[in-house]
């Protein structure tokens, strides 16, 4: 859908195979942020294996230490990747999850180490994004 209007943003969605959607504030006319669903585990390696250092994958993940299974992000930053892991609340006026608290830091100077500690986090079936 072009061209709609959701509580006063104007949203634009991207008619290619990955869902890009952005979320236009129409009384300051200023992009507000711009993420691409990622549908399937063998695009997320290659969108992890060539992620820039101002983008980034918020991971739906399944740890019952986080509330709601948590959030899972990854970064590239100089070199390494670096993986925050933390709650997942339920907003119960908009109805939408939100990132929490109960943050955990960690990095990985290697895809292969770090994909062997993400795979077991990631919640099935996958819910990504690249932002």
């Amino acid at each position: 859908m072009l061209g709609s209007k959701a509580n006063g943003k104007r949203v634009f969605e991207s008619p290619f195979k990955c869902r890009m959607t952005v979320l236009i504030d129409m009384k300051q006319a200023r992009s507000i942020y711009m993420e691409r669903t990622i549908p399937n585990l063998p695009l997320l390696k290659r969108f992890i294996r060539a992620l820039d250092e101002d983008e980034g994958i918020r991971i739906e993940g399944n740890r019952p230490d986080l509330a709601n299974g948590g959030y899972v992000f990854v970064g590239f930053y100089r070199g390494s990747y670096c993986v925050n892991l933390c709650d997942r609340i339920r907003d119960e006026q908009s109805q939408k999850y939100t990132v929490g608290s109960n943050d955990k830091w960690f990095y990985f100077e290697e895809f292969t180490d770090l994909w062997k500690f993400l795979r077991p986090l990631i919640r099935k079936p996958l819910r990504a994004w690249l932002y």
